[in-house]
Parts: C-alpha cells; structure tokens; sequence
C-alpha cells in the first residue's frame, strides 16, 4: 500500500496510531498493509477511534493490535506489545486465556467472562487484577475466521473496594455488640478472616503501658502460638516491631520471608511476603495499648489505597476496642455502685436492727411502766432500759465517729502514752468474758522503752473492736493480744483461734459496710463498720493494718504504727495525761460481750399445766434483753417459753420437741431467721408450725419479705407488748384451727383414699387430675396422671364419649350417669387396649364463691365381670330359648307328622265299628284300637300343650262351668282303662253345682290325666277315689289311689318336665313324663293349684287341685253339654287331603253317615272339582303340595259357584294363632286331626 493509504487507514489514534504508522508491517507475520483484508482493516479504524480499551488479534499468531486506551492495560509492556504475538506479550497469563481464543477462531462463537481474576505482570511484579471482556471471532475475506476483536473493562478497583468495603461493613456489624476488649477483638478477628484476599492472615496484640511484652487477643488465618503469632510477644522483639510502632505511630513494614515457620496461603498459592505493624488507635484506658498485624496481599503493592484500607481497618478495630472498653469501665462503675448500694443497704439493715432492738427494749418497758399506777421502772425492766440505752448510745457515737474521720473533721489528740500497760489493762477487761466462754485469754504486752504518741480514745476503740470481734467469732481455744516494740513503729497483734476467713474475703475485711455472708457468731448484732472504723483510726495515726486468716483456724490482725510525732501534725500533739484509766465505753464492749453468752444454752421450757393449756412458744434472738424481756411477756401471759440464741439451737430443739409457735429474730448468728423457716417447713413434723418473725426491717416489701419467706406472720421493731401477745395468740388459735381441719381432711382423704369405688377429681376446663385414689390409679395400671390433664394423660379415650361429657358437664353444670358403659383402654400401661365395662357419674363441683363449674368428680364402679357373666348367661338363655323354640317347633311338627297317620286309622276303626256283624274277637280288637288310638292322641295333645306352655302360647275358653259335669265327661273317657285293670272306682261329688270360670275342655283335660295316672301306677283291683269339695270361696277336686306312693324327694319335682316315676319290670307304661307338667300349669292358668301328697312308698298317692269358684254361683249361664248327634240329611261333601289313606277312610266314614261325598289330592283338582260338583261342605286339608289350602280357600270364594259353600280346615296345626289365620284366610271352621267321630256329628248336626 502507498504510504499516503496507510497513513490514511491508521490517521489519527494518539500515540498507537502514530506506533502504527512507524512500523514496517511487511516485516510482521500481517504483511505489507494493503494486502491486508478488509474486516482487519475495518477492526483497525474501529479500535483507533474509539476510547474503550480494545485490541485486535489477527492471523494464525494472534498479531497483538491495540488503541490508546489499551495502553494502561500493558502497562510496562507498552510500546512493545504493538505487533506481537499474543503469547509473547500475554505469557503469564496464556494459560486462561488461550483457550478462549482458540475456541473463539474454531468454532466460530465469541465468548465473554465478567470480572475474571488474572494475575498479570505488567508492571514487574505479579499483580491481582479483574477484567469484564469477551473475545468476538472476525472473519477473513473467505468467511472463516482469522481474527479476535475485544472490547474490555478493567474491574480491579471495583473488586477490591467492593471487598474492602464489605469486610469494613462486616468489622463493624460484628463488633457492636461487643462487652469486653478480649470479645471485640475475637469479633474483630472473625471478620478479619472474611477477607482472605487483602488479609492472609491478620493478629491482634494489647499490653498495658510500661509492660515490655504484649498479649495475643487473637488472630486470623494463622494458629495462635504459632511461631509467627506468638502468644506473648516482645515489644522489641524479633517477631513485629510493636514498640517501634507505638513511639513512631506510624506503619512498619515486615519482611515475611524473615519471619520463622510455614506461614499460611490463606486465599493465594504463595504465602505472604509483607506484613505491617500498625497502632491501633483507641480513645479508652490511656494505659492500655493495642496492635494491629496485618499480612498483605502478595499481589498487591502497598500503595496509598491499601494503607488507607489498613488504617480505616485499624481505626474500627480500635473503636470496638474502645466501645468495648468504655462498657467494661462502665460495667465496672455500675458494680462498684451496686456493690456501695446493696452494702449501704446491707448497712442501713443492719443499723435499723441495731436501733429498733435497744429502742424496743426502752420503749416497751417504758409503755407498760406508764400503764401501771405506779408509772415507776423496777428490777430487771430498769437495768434492761439503761443497759440498752448505753448501747444505743455507743452505737451512735460509733457513726459520728466514723462520719467525722470521713468528713475530715476529727480532732485527735495525741499524747504520749505507757502503751504496754495501757494495752494490758484494756485487753484484761475481756477475761472474765472469756472465762466465761470457756476460752483463753493470753496478753503478752511488755513494757516499752518509750512512751508511744496516741489518741487515747482512739487506741481503746482500735483495741477493743479487734478484741470484741475476736471473741465475737471464737467459740473454741482462745485470743491472744501482743504489743511489739520495732526500731521505728510499734506493733499490736490480736489473734484468735475461731473460725477463721475465706481468703477471697480478707481483702475485704476493712471495707464500710460489709458482713460476711453466714458467718457463725456469738451473735448477728453489729454495724458493719467497726473494722472500718479500726482501719481509719489506724491511718490517723499515720499507721497500717494486716489480716491473714484461714477458716478453722483464726484470724490474726496487725497494727502498726510508727514510733515519734514526725508523722503528726503538730499542732495536735499534747502533753502526757497522768493516771489515765479506760473510758466508761470501755466496760460497755465488755458487758455486751457477757450478754452474748447468755444465748449459748437454750433455756428450758416450764412444764406447769397452765402453761401448758396456754401453748408453748420457741423463741429466738440473739439478743439476751431481747430475749429476756419477750420471755417474761409471754410467761406473764401463760405461755411456756423455751429461749435460743441462734437459729442452729432453734432447730435442733424444734425437730426434737416441735412447739406450738416459734417466734424467731431474722438476724442471727449462723442461721438466720429465714434459714431457720425454710428449715422447718421442709420438716414434714414442723411444717405447719405458726411462725412469727421479728425485724428491725419497716415496710411492706419486708412484710412482703417475710412472708413469702414463709412466716405466717411478721413483727416490726419496736413492739408493744399488748401487740405482740396479740399476734402470738391469734397465730396460735389459726395453728390449732388449721390443725382440725388438716386432721378432718386426713380423715376425708382416708375414706377417699379406701372407699372400693374409682374416684378421681377433675380440674378446670382442661380437665385436669387434681385428686385419684388408689383404685382409681390402678385402673390405669399406675400412670403418673395427677397434674395432667385428662386427654393427655388418658390419649386411648379420644375417639370414645367420655371427653365430650366431661365438657358437657363442665358447661351445663348438669351431671351424668352412666350405666354398664364399655372403656376401651389400656389398664395395664402396656399399649394393650382391653374392654372394661363401668358405671360412673360425672357430678359438677361448683366453687363456693361463684358458683361456677370448676371441677367434675368422677365416681365409678367396675362391673365388667358382673357384665359379661351376664351377658355369658344371656347368651346361654339365648342359646336355650333357640334351643327350647326348636323344641317346641320339634314337638309342634311331631304332633302334626303323628295326627295324619292317626286320623286314616281313626277312620278305619270307625267304619270297622260302623258296619256291625263281627264277631266278640273282633269287637274287642277294634276296642283295643280305639282305646290306644286315644291315648295316643292324648299322648300328642299332651305334646302339643307342653309346646304351648314354654312357649306361653296356650289359650283357654272361658265359660261357667260345673265341675260335676267334667268329672262325668271324665270319667267316662278312662272307664275302659280302669275297667280293664278292674280298679274299683269311687266317685263323691257334692249335691249343689261347683260352678267355676274355666275351660270344660281343658279342665276335662286336668282330670283324665289325674285319673290316667293313678290308672297307671295302681295295682290291679286298687280303688281310685274322685272327690269334689265345696270350701268358701274354692272348690277342690283331689284323685287318689291306693298305689305304689312317691317318696318326698320324688314329690318334690313330680310336676317337672319329663319327670316320671321310675320304670321296673312290673312298671311298663312310664309314659312321657308331660302330663303332670300339663296339669299344673293348666290348672295355674285357671288361677288355681295342685299339690301331689304321699305318705311313701306304697301308700298311694293323692292330687289335690284347688280352683275359685266363680262370683255367683248362679250368676250367667252354664256351658251347654255337647249336643246329642240327631238325624242327618245328606249332603254334597268334597274331602281334600294330600294322604290317600286320610282322604279314603274319612269319606268312606262320611258315606256311611248317609253322605255323597268327593275325593281330591291336590288343590287344583279340588277346584275343578269343586266347580263341577258344587259341594255344600268341603273338608280341606292346609298342607296340600302345590296350592297349599289357603290359596284353595281363597279361590273357591273368589269363584260364584262355590263361595256360598262351608269350608272346614282339617289339619294337624291346632295352636290359637293356626285357628286364628285359618279363619282370617276364609275358612268357616277348624277341626284338628284326627278327627273324632263325634266332632263330625256335631258338625253335620250343626
């Protein structure tokens, strides 16, 4: 190309433009320019005119072309880069990009990458920089393509503040919170580790100013105790310049590859090379200093931005740092308040207590001094009142002491004093104390060399507060006093060997106002200051104090303080006072000292009976007046009083002999009057003692106090007499109150807890169980259901009714009974789910305030064995009645089954009778026939009625009746079998009728079984005898025999079913064992008895049947007889009956009457016959196969020609309700089979 067009395609580009212009191409692998193709030469103009970073790659090397804004890019690599490969000028990163490229040529398809990290070397060392580009294939003059063009982005700075921001953001979330220095620096180590990138690793160092080492508060990235993270590090060390940095406050730079051990890559592929050492500013403790570690980034250049990153950082951590510290000095300050609070609360206590109990022991006396005429103070109540007067005078001059020395306002005056003597005078005041005590008193005070400059007043109150305190807390071995004379100060030491003091509590010792918690002591009395007030008065004479302790062993203080006036003011040193003797307040410490002795032995109890009508009464105070002046009320006032000086001795004498009242101080020795509540109520003999406690604590948050520390009452010092003999009685009256109803509810829960029924008590709406007794928690195989309530305790009831009644009744206030109810549930807490049948009631409790329905009682009785015996009894009667319906159906269809086979043979004996002729042979074998012909068919009747009676279905014809006449009709049916065994037969009837309600047919039927019976068991020629007897309002018909007789037992069960007497060789005809059955009930149907009477084995046996007579005698009219068969006209007879024999012999029997008569086997022959015939009568037999004859009744009415004609039913169904249907269905009459002669004469006669 000539130079004016190459000018022209690379004009204008800056500084590139101008390379490109420079450069010979023709010696490049593009060839000389105008051989190049146009899309290059278009990608050239593009990226030369315009102001985005682009570049070109053209050419099977990749030829690199690029415009000026590019140029930042190369960085160092710039003007060299221009028309190189792009491997040569890209090496250390061709490995990522590469493939780009390539993929981008081959197939055709650009690429793109956000914010992708490469680490490049533009600039002489490897750099972290990030780049948004994507790499577009440019095609050749033949369409494929031979080039990449991209467009790009550099992101580094955005990545990085991105990051910096986010670990900043992070730093400062994490450590708001934060309460101690040690938390915000591990918070801030946390946050450090979310950036791996900037801070490899990150450290945290504080020391207190003027220390030279300084401590690790934490790190990140790198373990604590690593060589290169030292737990204690030197200031001036080897490992991080902190002292360097804390004098310059300004950045050392550190040289990683110095330091020792594998330091961690964190987030590269190499580690650290620099770290910086940074002041951590901080605007807290002034003697504190803190520093911040940071590794750097191996690719990056500490630079302004990264510094200021670090500086930024630094500065939060030292703001957390500062924050936190801040609320530490804060917390510090806030415990030190509350610390001064609760110990001037602790202190105004204990001063209150102080106070009200000697201006208790002033004022009462006084009161009850004022009420009396005399109004004049006597014996122990004066010596009480100036005792405790000169107490309350001593601790008041204690506190002004102790505000004037805190107020700077003490005038000492100091005075050359013979200490030794001085000393040995004020600690011998104490010896008859601890003699008393039972301790040794050693003084081993010489005489010094010199007189010693004191205050006098304030040398006694140092050494008898150190004396009084020793003995305070002595109880065994002894004290020791000891004056030591040393070069320049002089010594006294006061040492005991009581109980000694936990180390953690020495330090606190001379503090104002405070106690130790629990310590044993003669007594609880005491300010708190009186060892403060010692340390005052010890520095006002330019002294110190030291106390060494150890529990069980003792305590030992040393005072020193310095010989000469060089240390006192000189205008307060005086002359010597000659002859000086201890104060009065001396005797004072010593005589509250002896008082507390007298709380040592607890006093016995007088044992009077008045006194103990009246009750006896624990008190405890350590306070001896106290104690004395409350003992006296009480006794004055009938009480036995039983007295203690501390809480220990109040409990051993309570749990050995409870009384009815303790009345107990709450500051005692040891245990304290809560203690000593919280004792007792947990002893089950002691818990409902009335307690009444007395305090010099006012308020109601103290009353509050005292009685949920469970004291039922509380007594605020100073107390009238009159107000505490009140509240003594009254708590004693609720006592014994309260112990009634405990012992008549024992009494309830007794009865509750052995009542046999199940009995639980259900609580609110949840149901819960407040109450359940023994039964009723083994029901549920002893689950723990108290407390719980009733779904949760009981889940296998959801489903069944008892929830939903439980919350009808809570509701409605209505209870519920239940009878035989099942349970399914798990009464063996197994899982195992078993039936179990109650009866219960639900009854609503109501609350005796409101009236509402806050409780169910559940009362329940288990009958499940009762239950299901009876149901296993239902089902056996069940089974039996099936069994006895069988039966009857048995018997029923028997009967049927042997009346038609009796009826064809009753037929043919008739006709045999009928025809006449025979010879005697015959005739008496057709009487024969006849004669069991009829017991068969009684036989039947009998079977039938037995059916009838266990199945309450047999019926009887009421009519007026006279007795006579059934016993004729009797008669003459068993006369052939009592002429046959020649039985002489006696019959006695009255002469005026015996007219009873009843059934001749049924009673007829009573008396030919009697007869039947004595027929059957007498002897051949034994005499029966019918006897008929009117008595006032009954008739008795008795049949008696001269027979075989019955024993008792026989007698007894003579009427049962199936019973008979028993069968021999001689006694064939047992017979069915029914007759008697039938009689009886017969007979009770009728509203009457029969009783079986036998004097034994052969002396015959009597039946005895007793009726009512009817109303009137002649009252209605009587039964007519049966009537007497007369002639008979001919008429037209149609007999319908499936068996041939039945049908033939009863209408050869009806042609004999005279009677033109029609034979059919089937309903519908008998209907065509009908038709054709026209019969006046027709005897239909009901079991017909096919048509049954019901279905033939109902059509010969239905048919004009034959529904004028008398239908008779002939069967061998005879109960009512077969009589009852045959009628309904059409029938006109019912005869049952077999039909007798006579019944057919009546019939056609009728």
């Amino acid at each position: 190309m000539a130079p004016k067009a190459q000018d022209e395609l690379f004009a204008g580009g800056g500084e590139t433009g101008a390379l490109m212009r420079s450069i010979d191409w023709s010696r490049t692998p593009l060839g000389p320019v105008e051989d190049w193709p146009q899309s290059l030469r278009t990608c050239v103009r593009v990226l030369l005119t315009s102001r985005q970073p682009m570049f070109v790659w053209w050419g099977e090397s990749l030829v690199n072309l690029y415009n000026d804004a590019y140029r930042a890019i190369l960085g160092g690599k710039h003007p060299q880069a221009m028309g190189q490969p792009a491997a040569q000028v890209w090496r250390e990163i061709w490995e990522q990009i590469q493939p780009r490229a390539v993929g981008a040529i081959e197939a055709n398809e650009g690429t793109y990458d956000e914010a992708l990290l490469l680490i490049m070397e533009r600039n002489g060392y490897p750099e972290e920089t990030y780049y948004t580009f994507s790499y577009s294939p440019v095609p050749d003059d033949d369409g494929r393509p031979n080039g990449i063009f991209c467009a790009n982005t550099e992101d580094t700075r955005r990545i990085v503040g991105e990051r910096q921001t986010a670990l900043q953001r992070d730093l400062a979330a994490r450590t708001g919170d934060a309460r101690t220095v040690d938390e915000a620096c591990e918070l801030s180590a946390q946050a450090f580790a979310t950036d791996p990138r900037d801070l490899p690793f990150a450290l945290l160092y504080e020391s207190d100013v003027g220390d030279d080492h300084a401590r690790l508060c934490a790190a990140s990235g790198i373990a604590e105790g690593h060589a290169a993270a030292p737990v204690m590090c030197a200031l001036e060390g080897a490992t991080w310049p902190l002292g360097e940095a804390m004098r310059t406050h300004a950045p050392q730079i550190v040289d990683c590859t110095a330091l020792p051990g594998e330091l961690p890559v964190a987030a590269w592929d190499v580690p650290p090379r620099q770290a910086v050492v940074l002041p951590v500013p901080h605007s807290g403790n002034a003697a504190r200093n803190a520093w911040f570690v940071a590794a750097l980034n191996p690719y990056r250049l500490l630079d302004v931005d990264y510094l200021a990153f670090l500086h930024l950082v630094a500065g939060q951590v030292g703001a957390s740092i500062s924050n936190a510290q801040a609320y530490e000095d804060e917390r510090r300050r806030a415990e030190a308040l509350a610390e001064l609070d609760r110990a001037k609360t602790a202190f105004f206590s204990n001063i209150s207590h102080e106070f009200r109990t000697p201006l208790t022991l002033l004022l009462a006396p006084v009161e009850e001094s004022l009420r009396n005429d005399a109004q004049a103070l006597i014996g122990e109540d004066l010596v009480s009142v100036h005792r405790n007067a000169q107490r309350l005078l001593r601790l008041v001059n204690a506190l002004l002491d102790f505000s004037r020395i805190e107020a700077g306002r003490v005038e000492a005056r100091y005075v050359p004093v013979a200490l030794g003597p001085f000393t040995a005078e004020l600690a011998s005041m104490f010896r008859s104390a601890t003699e008393k005590a039972g301790l040794r008193l050693d003084v081993d005070v010489p005489a010094l060399s010199s007189p010693v400059h004191v205050d006098r007043d304030m040398w006694e109150k140092i050494v008898l507060n150190l004396l009084s305190n020793a003995f305070k807390f002595t109880f065994q071995g002894g004290i020791r006093v000891a004056l030591r004379e040393l070069p320049d100060d002089v010594e006294l030491v006061v040492e005991d060997t009581g109980i000694g003091i936990a180390q953690e509590e020495v330090p606190r010792l001379f503090e104002r106002f405070h106690r130790v918690q629990d310590a044993r002591a003669r007594t609880h009395e005491g300010s708190g200051i009186g060892l403060a007030l010692v340390l005052e008065l010890v520095k006002m004479h330019g002294g110190r104090i030291e106390a060494h302790s150890a529990p069980g062993v003792g305590t030992r203080f040393t005072v020193t303080i310095p010989r000469g006036t060089a240390h006192l003011a000189p205008g307060r040193i005086g002359e010597a006072i000659p002859d000086a003797m201890p104060g009065t307040a001396a005797a004072s410490y010593v005589q509250e000292a002896e008082r507390w002795l007298d709380a040592t032995d607890p006093s016995p109890a007088p044992a009077s009976a008045h006194e103990r009508a009246r009750g006896t009464i624990l008190l405890a105070d350590d306070n001896a007046d106290m104690r004395d002046y409350v003992r006296r009320l009480l006794e004055g006032d009938g009480y036995a009083v039983r007295t203690v000086g501390n809480g220990n001795d109040a409990l051993e004498l309570a749990l050995a002999s409870p009384p009815d009242l303790v009345l107990t101080d709450v500051m005692m020795p040891g245990l304290d009057g809560f203690g000593l509540t919280a004792a007792l109520r947990e002893d089950a003999q002691t818990r409902n003692l009335p307690i009444v406690m007395l305090s010099a604590r006012a308020g109601e948050d103290a009353r509050a106090e005292g009685v949920e520390g469970g004291a039922d009452d509380y007594l605020v010092k100073p107390f009238s007499a009159k107000e505490l003999l009140a509240r003594v009685s009254l708590q004693i009256e609720r006592a014994q109150r309260r112990t009634e109803v405990e012992r008549q509810r024992a009494e309830l829960r007794g009865l509750f807890e052995q009542a046999p029924a199940c009995i639980a008590l259900l609580r609110g709406d949840a149901h819960v169980f407040e109450l359940a007794n023994p039964p009723y928690l083994k029901l549920f195989g002893g689950r723990q259901i108290l407390g719980k309530p009733v779904r949760e305790a009981l889940p296998e009831l959801e489903g069944q009714p008892f929830f939903t009644l439980l919350d009808q009744v809570l509701r409605t206030g209505t209870p519920y009974v239940g009878t035989e109810t099942s349970v399914y549930m798990d009464a063996t807490n197994t899982g195992r789910i078993e039936e179990r049948v109650f009866n219960f009631l639900y009854q609503p409790i109501r609350e005796s305030g409101s009236g509402e329905v806050d409780s169910i009682l559940v009362f329940a009785y288990e009958v499940t064995e009762a239950v299901l015996a009876r149901r296993r009894v239902e089902s056996l009667m069940q089974q039996l009645t099936v069994a006895d319906q069988r039966k009857d159906e048995f018997l029923a269809m028997l009967a049927h089954e042997l009346r038609n086979p009796l009826a064809p043979v009753r037929n043919a004996i008739a006709l045999l009778q009928t025809q006449g002729g025979t010879d005697e042979r015959t005739r008496y074998l057709l009487d024969v026939l006849q004669r069991q012909t009829a017991n068969l068919g009684r036989l039947v009747n009998d079977l039938l009625d037995v059916s009838r009676i266990t199945r309450g279905l047999i019926e009887i014809d009421r009519a007026r009746v006279d007795l006579r006449s059934v016993v004729d009709r009797a008669m003459e049916s068993v006369q052939s079998a009592m002429d046959d065994k020649r039985h002489d037969v006696v019959c006695i009837v009255p002469g005026r009728p015996a007219v009873v309600d009843g059934d001749p047919v049924r009673l007829e039927q009573v008396l030919v079984n009697l007869l039947t019976n004595a027929c059957k068991y007498t002897d051949p020629g034994g005499r029966i005898t019918v006897e008929l007897r009117l008595r006032e309002s009954v008739v008795e018909l008795s049949v008696r025999d001269d027979g075989i007789g019955m024993l008792p037992a026989t007698i007894a069960h003579v009427f049962t079913l199936f019973s008979q007497a028993e069968r021999g060789l001689d006694r064939a005809q047992g017979g069915l064992g029914i007759g008697l059955t039938v009689v009886r009930s017969l007979v009770e149907l009728h509203g009457g008895s029969v009783e079986a009477r036998s004097d034994g084995l052969g002396k015959g046996t009597e039946f005895a049947v007793t009726l009512p007579l009817a109303q009137s005698q002649f009252d209605g009219q009587l039964r007519a007889p049966i009537p007497e068969r007369g002639a008979m006209r001919p008429q037209r007879v149609l007999v319908v009956d499936d068996n041939v024999d039945a049908a033939r012999t009863l209408a050869h029997l009806l042609e004999d009457f005279g009677h033109h008569v029609q034979v059919a086997h089937d309903g519908d022959a008998a209907l065509a016959m009908a038709h054709s015939t026209v019969p006046e009568l027709v005897l239909l037999d009901i079991g017909l196969p096919g048509m049954n004859g019901y279905e033939v009744v109902r059509r010969l009415r239905e048919d004009p020609v034959t529904r004028d004609a008398t239908v008779v039913a002939v069967t061998g169904y005879g109960q009512g309700a077969d009589r009852q249907r045959t009628l309904a269905a059409g029938f006109d009459q019912h005869l049952v089979k077999p039909v007798a002669t006579d019944q057919l004469q009546a019939l056609f006669a009728a």
